[in-house]
């Protein structure tokens, strides 16, 4: 075997020596043995309900990995939860104050812990073995079992509702009933009926009304005119220079009209005397008291 055949072997073999190197760097880096090689320090968490946790399962911060869960959750005797050990990077601060949760990766996803940070700047941060309050959240188990309780709720309305309807067609909608109801309905549309002829018979005599009120409107106008016109007659007759404007005026002139109708309505044309100025002369006579007399001393 020449050099130059030693050479390409040589190369061959360093190649294959620095890809062995780097594939074992990367299964050191990325698999379990790289997680053996860092250093943690140890929280435990307190949560209410722990279901789908299991040893391994992630600590995120924001969606990056900052430990693993160090063992299966542990029943804390005299109290209604569960205590999970979780084991953090040592290089990774916890500031006081920070919110774990049990979340799930999807509706199906595996479990893992979940750290909320406080808001603000951090002043002290968690120490090794602190022991932390957690809460959980809702997942599709917690759905599952609130859609169960659903379910029940919905199937007791709906047999309620079933048995109202069934009341409802027994009792209210049975045939008696049925028949009032139709019964009621002729009824109505008989008085109905009924209210339309008397409206018509009213509106007739509203027509019979307003003819009439028309008629007496047009007659206390012509009364009016005719009051207008007495008013001009007596005017005229008062202020002229006939007949009639001096019986109006001159009470003398009416007192002799009055005793010549007198005297013609007494004797007549032929035996014609004037017997009212006799009448009126004794008239005033009669009314004078008498006169008293004078008893001799």
């Amino acid at each position: 075997m020449d050099r130059h055949e030693r050479g390409l072997e040589f190369k061959v073999g360093a190649f294959v020596f620095v890809g062995l190197a780097m594939l074992g760097a990367l299964v050191v880096q990325f698999g379990r043995l790289g997680e053996g090689l860092k250093t943690y320090y140890p929280l435990t968490v307190r949560f209410t309900d722990a279901s789908g946790l299991l040893k391994g399962s992630d600590v995120l911060l924001a969606g990056a990995k900052i430990g693993k869960v160090s063992g299966g959750p542990r029943m804390v005797p005299g109290s209604q939860g569960v205590d999970v050990p979780l084991k953090i990077y040592d290089y990774i601060k916890i500031p006081e104050g920070s919110k774990f949760t049990v979340g799930s990766s999807g509706l199906l996803g595996d479990r893992f812990v979940n750290v909320v940070l406080p808001p603000g700047q951090p002043k002290a941060f968690l120490a090794p073995n602190t022991h932390i309050s957690g809460a959980r959240e809702t997942g599709i188990d917690d759905l599952t079992r609130e859609g169960g309780a659903l379910v029940n709720d919905l199937r007791g309305t709906v047999q309620k509702i079933d048995t109202t309807v069934n009341r409802l067609n027994q009792e209210t909608l049975s045939s008696a009933n049925m028949e009032n109801l139709k019964a009621s309905m002729e009824h109505l549309n008989q008085a109905t009926g009924a209210l339309a002829e008397s409206s018509k018979k009213l509106d007739a005599v509203i027509e019979q009304a307003d003819s009439t009120m028309t008629s007496a409107k047009k007659a206390a106008d012509s009364l009016q005119n005719a009051i207008a016109d007495v008013r001009k007659v007596l005017n005229s007759a008062t202020q002229g220079k006939g007949l009639v404007a001096a019986l109006l005026n001159d009470q003398q002139l009416a007192n002799d009209l009055h005793a010549l109708v007198t005297n013609l309505r007494a004797h007549g044309i032929l035996f014609y005397r004037d017997s009212a100025a006799k009448a009126e002369k004794k008239a005033p006579e009669q009314t004078k008291p008498p006169r008293r007399q004078t008893q001799g001393r």
